[in-house]
Parts: C-alpha cells; sequence; structure tokens
C-alpha cells in the first residue's frame, strides 16, 4: 500500500503519507483472526519514543495487532492459545532539538485500541490526531522527513509457543523480527 503512494517503505517520506496508508489498512477485514475474542482479535497503536532498537534515536510507529486462529499448528496436549501478531510500520528520525523529550512525554503511545471499523475506531483515530495536534514534540515528528522507516510482521509474543513447534513461515517471520530488535 506503501508503494501504491509512490514511496518505498524503508524511505516513508513522511508521517503524513504513512498515516493515510495506515488509515486505509485499518479498514481492510483480514481473514482468519482468531473467532472466540471478544473484538480483541483486531486492534492498532500508535507509538512514540527512542528505544534501544532505533539506537535511542526519535522514532513513531503505527500497529496493527491481530489475533490469529492457529489452532491447527498446536500439538495435542500442549493445549491451544491463538497467535498475537503485529505488523508495524516504524519510522526512525534524526535527532533533533525539537524531538528532546519524546522519550518524556506524559504518554508513549495511543496505546492498543480493539475495535473494527466504524464509528469507534474512527474516534480513537481522530483521538491520535489530536494527541499530535496538541503535543509540540509530536507536531515536530509529524512534519518531519524519517531518516528511515521498516515495515515489520512478527509474532507479538513470540514466547507464547516453544520456537520449535514454529512451521517455515513463522519461523522466518520470528527469526526476521529477532534479527531486527534482538
Amino acid at each position: 500500500m506503501i508503494r501504491d503512494q509512490g514511496s518505498d517503505p524503508n524511505r516513508v517520506e513522511s508521517p503524513e503519507l504513512a498515516w493515510r496508508v495506515f488509515w486505509a489498512f485499518l479498514a481492510i477485514d483480514i481473514d482468519g483472526l482468531e473467532p472466540n475474542q471478544a473484538g480483541l482479535e483486531d486492534g492498532f497503536e500508535v507509538s512514540w519514543g527512542r528505544p534501544r532498537w532505533s539506537d535511542g534515536l526519535p522514532n513513531l510507529s503505527f500497529c496493527r495487532h491481530l489475533t490469529v486462529d492457529a489452532s491447527a499448528t498446536w500439538p495435542a496436549p500442549t493445549g491451544y492459545a491463538p497467535d498475537h501478531w503485529k505488523l508495524s510500520l516504524d519510522m526512525v528520525f534524526r535527532n533533533r532539538a525539537a524531538f528532546a523529550d519524546v522519550g518524556k512525554l506524559n504518554t508513549q503511545g495511543s496505546g492498543v485500541y480493539h475495535g473494527r471499523t466504524g464509528p469507534g475506531m474512527a474516534d480513537a483515530l481522530r483521538e491520535v490526531l489530536w494527541e499530535v495536534e496538541h503535543l509540540p514534540t509530536l507536531q515536530a515528528l509529524w512534519r518531519s522527513t524519517p531518516l528511515w522507516s521498516t515495515v515489520s510482521f512478527g509474532l507479538r509474543d513470540p514466547r507464547t509457543r516453544p520456537v520449535e513447534n514454529f512451521d517455515a513461515r513463522q519461523k522466518a517471520a520470528y527469526d526476521e523480527w529477532r534479527a531486527r530488535h534482538g
């Protein structure tokens, strides 16, 4: 979807462009989600700060959380738990004076909003934009060009099941996630 907008996922031109793509991505229904999660099977969050994985540089991340029905991949008798996956667009910025307090704001993100498309999700997305409009540090990030960006997809909590039980696709996603985030 980012490429459809003429941008490279590894060099997203602006958070505003990324936000428009993210908003459109959230409107897409995903098949194969865990049916018994009482509305918690699909969600999103927006976060910012200075995480270790970005070497302490300012970052802004747009993430979609998915709870996937993985019952067929769990060997009996270990019991079943759904897989929790996270698709994330992470943008990292150069250090600038305007970003000095990005890791010290009273909040480091929107929290995870769970719910499907409709008025509730639209309200949650507008709430994120309200924070951007009212926090000068986030305004500065929003108007800046990222140094680099990346799209990642992997298990949100890879320790919910032993790695040795992953299939080849899950193992590849896990290995990629570990290589990126340590």
